[in-house]
């Protein structure tokens, strides 16, 4: 995962690069994951701008879930 984070110099960088990728998710697949997204966030009172546009980076399949949580460590920085 250290791989991942030395090619992006910030969380911004990062998140605005996997952004501009195609959606790596068909449709079907991308309203599954933000009906799972919706449901925790209802449970866990996410409101935050901030973590609900990250969350788009999975639901759309901009990143797979290594890469997702690879990004959320460095973005929190977070280490091992």
């Amino acid at each position: 995962m250290g791989q991942l984070q030395n090619k992006y110099e910030s969380a911004t960088e990062w998140r605005d690069a996997a952004m501009s990728r195609p959606n790596g998710v068909g449709n079907a697949e991308a309203e599954q994951r933000r009906s799972q997204a919706d449901v925790h966030n209802h449970l866990h009172h996410v409101i935050d701008p901030d973590v609900l546009v990250d969350q788009q980076l999975y639901i759309l399949g901009k990143m797979g879930m290594e890469e997702y949580q690879a990004y959320l460590l460095f973005k929190h920085g977070k280490s091992g």
